[in-house]
This record gives structure tokens, sequence and C-alpha cells, in this order.
């Protein structure tokens, strides 16, 4: 469970940023248009480093995931060993992939929230009008700017640490905002997304690990001590 400066300060945060993107929702059109050139378009997209990390991300995000479930459904079949020892710890991650990226991002935001994608806008070259991050809209029906489904993928990697000791936790955490930021940044040039759509898709994926924590506690079936990975404990 997080502890109370990690959820003042992310709360701290979160709200400076619903601030500030609500006040000056424009600054979403500047951070992009630093990146968009009238003739060229979003030129930096071209670039096969910035290819390579949006096919990896996506790629690699939908393995991990599979991984992830086909262990914990492994980890019944067989008896005793590592693999079964870790089940909880297995559907710990899956849950929380599925909460975060899953059903708040993809099957909550990103389908009902109807935010135009940069390059779907007029200031990009596109026919659709631009609306805030926090403001709900109908300039798009489904697979929306709202949030970063490849920054979630990113971030998700702060499932692997939540659990574990104070240190680890806050070296997963750092790690998951790191790439994240990455690969949110990649999907800034590209015109995919805006800056808010990364800075929020953060939260996406901490509510998923929270929520996961908190409904497996209920049911007694939160993995403890040596049902986690020795790297996290």
């Amino acid at each position: 469970m997080p502890d109370k400066r990690e959820g003042a300060l992310l709360l701290a945060v979160l709200l400076i940023t619903a601030l500030i993107f609500s006040l000056w929702p424009q600054l979403d059109l500047a951070i992009t248009a630093l990146f968009y050139d009238g003739n060229e378009g979003f030129w930096l997209d071209r670039l096969i480093a910035v290819k390579a990390i949006y096919w990896g991300v996506w790629g690699g995000s939908r393995l991990a995931v599979a991984t992830v479930l086909l262990l914990w459904l492994a980890s019944f079949a067989i008896r005793g060993g590592w693999l079964a020892s870790r089940r909880r710890w297995f559907g710990f991650l899956a849950l929380a992939f599925a909460l975060g990226p899953g059903l708040i991002t993809d099957a909550g935001l990103k389908n009902n929230w109807g935010r135009a994608r940069p390059h779907q806008v007029e200031a990009f070259g596109g026919n659709k009008h631009f609306t805030p991050a926090l403001q709900p809209a109908d300039q798009c029906a489904r697979n929306c700017s709202f949030v970063s489904g490849h920054a979630t993928g990113a971030f998700a990697l702060m499932a692997f640490g939540w659990l574990g000791s104070p240190r680890k936790r806050r070296l997963w955490m750092l790690s998951a905002a790191g790439a994240g930021a990455v690969v949110g940044l990649v999907r800034v040039v590209q015109g995919g997304h805006f800056t808010s759509d990364v800075i929020f898709a953060f939260y996406a994926v901490w509510m998923g690990c929270w929520l996961a924590e908190v409904l497996l506690s209920r049911f007694g079936v939160l993995p403890t001590g040596d049902q986690l990975p020795a790297a996290i404990r």
C-alpha cells in the first residue's frame, strides 16, 4: 500500500497538473507545436529510433501481459515449486494490468472521452477541434487521445515493484516514471498524443495498481513475504 508521503505527493502533483492544464489548455498545443512543421508535419516520426520505441512498446507490453497471464494460469496446473509459490503475485500483476491499462485506460477513457489526437486537430493539419484534457468531447469515437495507451504500457512497470519493500518500490516507481516519460515523448513528437495525455496516463496505471491491491486484500489473497520474488522484497 502506498505510504502517506507518496499518496500526498502524487495527489499534490495531480491537482497542480489538473489546474495547469485547465487554466492554460493551450499549453498542450504549444508543446506539440515544437515538433510540427507546416510543410513536413510531425517530421520526427520518420526517425528509426522513434519507430522502434513505438513498435517495441506496442509489442513488448502485449507480450508482458500474455506472459504474466500464462504464468498465472500455469501455476494452477503445477503443484509446488517456484511457479506455484508466485501464483498470487502473478495474479496481482494480471489484475493490475487489467484494471489500469485495460479497464481504466482502454475501455474507459480512450473509448469514451472523445478527445482528438494532435494530428487530427485543425492546428496540425486535421479537421477536428482541440479540447482541453479534462473536458469530455465528441471529436473521436474510439481509441482516442486521452490517455496515452503506449505511456500506460511503460508506466505499468510500477506494478512489478508495487508490493515490494519501500526501497525496491521506489526504484520500480522511478523506473516506470522514466520509461513512461521517454515513451510519452515519442508519442508527442509523433503527433499521437498531447503532453497531458501522457501525464494523466501515469495516474490511470497507479489507480489500477492501487485497486488491484485493495481488491486482493479484501478477499485475503494478496501476496506477501515469501510469495513475492526475492528481487522486490
